[in-house]
């Protein structure tokens, strides 16, 4: 097995580290990572020292509610980026399944990308209404159902109306970023990203710091999608200078091509819905906001070690769009091979340092808070873990642009949504329940069966593709992460 360290050996001067960490989206994307996902170098603190317990309780509440804008993009986004790919590597024509046939020439389509665009504009102006209707009727709803705990229910009312707003406007205005992202332009993407969230942070740390409490977050957010939304939109529209748009572009004609694969995408991200946020909602109804927190800060702190991980292979989809456009599987397999043991490695490191270390830091930095026990942190790492590589694998398969694994994880979700809720009112387990629910309901068939699948779809077997040497693919010609 050989695995190529992502910095050549000749990088021993400081410098010379500095500068290819600059240049790197890896680096980029776990500094980016470090300020929306590990916040607790500066928010969280903040936010466990300024809150009471109610609030903190329903800091978590609005959260989950948040997580539903996936849901309403309904898989439009990922489809849309998927296409945009193709049309980078050439593709002369997009289908509803599957990848065509690949392009004589191999240089982009520019009269594809530009069609996309226009119906990728008008196609967010109306999930902005829906999401409006469904996170208003909703959120308010499950806001309303706890707010009798907390000291100043008008005020919290006045949090959730800003949060509603400043996601409605993130949905509609930062597409622009997942456009420029899967023109294989990633490095700036992400910068763009870490530049806009420094500010949101930063906002958002001195509003809570000043005693503005749960207004904090919308305020720092809706200023953060201001400044990516018109960096964005301002670096896609110079890539595309040269290259006039189609006088005509036929937006049903369109959509039709991206409704199949992205209702089934819309599908598949509300059964995760379920299992990963609603199971917030079941303790915040069950148990209440104290228990809550606990829960929901466990959970934080272990997707960030997942996010930080999955880092190694998210800066290579868009590439990975390209080389299926081309029906070159042997680059595949090169590109891929390092980077998911790098994802792996990485995530058994970060996940470790919660075990060990998470608990004690929450108790210091939050005056008593706790997390979960570290035998169910445990169980939470491995589910973590496990769904990593599951993701990682039908993100492939769906790369290519179909998705046979859908009602396996739907089953699944639906499956885990029952354990928890079964083991939470008829054991003595408490929060253990939800952990115990998803990792139970992955492993009986989904964790375990689509690895090699999406494996086989490269022209090899897993074993193979984990242990291969260079001899297995060819050369990888491509520009490095």
């Amino acid at each position: 097995m050989i695995i190529r360290w992502p910095f050549p050996n000749q990088l021993t001067q400081p410098s010379a580290i500095f500068r290819r960490l600059h240049n790197s989206a890896v680096g980029w994307s776990w500094f980016f990572n470090g300020l929306r996902l590990a916040s607790g170098v500066l928010l969280l603190p903040l936010v466990l020292h300024k809150l009471p317990e109610a609030e903190f309780g329903m800091y978590y509440v609005f959260g989950t509610l948040i997580a539903i804008v996936p849901l309403v993009d309904f898989g439009f986004g990922p489809t849309i980026g998927r296409f945009i790919s193709y049309a980078m590597g050439g593709a002369e024509s997009i289908q509803a399944q599957g990848v065509a046939k690949p392009g004589k020439s191999g240089s982009p389509n520019y009269d594809l990308l530009w069609q996309l665009l226009f119906t990728t504009r008008k196609l967010y102006r109306y999930l902005t209404l829906v999401l409006l209707v469904v996170l208003g009727t909703w959120g308010t709803y499950m806001v309303e159902l706890r707010i009798h705990e907390t000291a100043a229910p008008n005020l919290i009312r006045l949090a959730w109306a800003a949060t509603l707003l400043s996601t409605l406007f993130d949905i509609y205005a930062n597409w622009w970023g997942t456009f420029i992202t899967n023109m294989n332009q990633v490095l700036p993407a992400v910068r763009i990203g870490v530049i806009a969230y420094f500010v949101r942070l930063t906002l958002t740390c001195v509003l809570l710091a000043s005693g503005v409490g749960l207004l904090s977050m919308p305020i720092g957010a809706f200023c953060g999608s201001l400044i990516q939304r018109t960096w964005a939109r301002n670096k896609c529209l110079r890539l595309l200078a040269g290259h006039p748009p189609p006088q005509k572009i036929d937006h049903k004609k369109l959509f039709a091509i991206l409704w199949p694969n992205s209702w089934r995408l819309g599908v598949q991200f509300i059964s995760g819905y379920m299992t990963s946020n609603a199971n917030v909602q079941i303790c915040n109804y069950t148990m209440g906001l104290g228990f809550t927190a606990q829960y929901g800060l466990s959970v934080q702190l272990m997707n960030v070690a997942v996010g930080m991980s999955a880092v190694w292979t998210s800066v290579k989809w868009p590439l990975v769009g390209q080389y299926l456009a081309r029906h070159d599987n042997p680059g595949l397999r090169q590109i891929l091979r390092p980077r998911v043991w790098l994802q792996a490695l990485t995530v058994i490191v970060l996940a470790s340092g919660v075990i060990l270390f998470g608990p004690v830091l929450v108790q210091w930095f939050g005056h008593g808070k706790q997390m979960l026990p570290r035998g169910w942190l445990a169980l939470l790492a491995l589910d973590a873990f496990l769904f990593m590589q599951f993701n990682l694998w039908t993100t492939l398969l769906s790369l290519q642009n179909r998705l046979p694994y859908l009602w396996y994880a739907v089953g699944s979700n639906a499956l885990s949504l029952v354990l928890s809720l079964t083991l939470i009112h008829f054991t003595s387990l408490g929060l253990g329940a939800l952990v115990l629910g998803p990792l139970l309901a992955g492993s009986l068939f989904n964790y375990w069966y689509w690895p090699p699948f999406a494996v086989r779809s490269l022209g090899t077997s897993l074993f193979r593709f984990l242990f291969g040497g260079p001899r297995d693919s060819k050369a990888d010609q491509a520009p490095t992460a």
